[in-house]
């Protein structure tokens, strides 16, 4: 008898093992797919295209004016 509960908890804990192994491969699994999106994301930052206006001189303004009024 004590063979017989031995292997039943054997397999109790083969199982157990196994269900927390598929637990942490599901973690790691979802800790890279987070990882991913934040990288993604980042990078989708970074690519963006910085727009700088150069500001004009009130010199600049005037001979534009003067050229589209004349």
């Amino acid at each position: 008898m004590d063979d017989e509960l031995s292997y039943e908890e054997e397999q109790i804990q083969r199982m157990m093992m196994n269900e927390i192994q598929e637990k942490r491969k599901n973690e790691r699994n979802e800790e890279i797919k987070r990882q991913d999106r934040e990288y993604q994301e980042s990078l989708k930052e970074d690519i963006k295209p910085v727009v700088v206006f150069e500001e004009v001189s009130v010199e600049e303004m005037r001979r534009i004016r003067l050229l589209r009024f004349n």
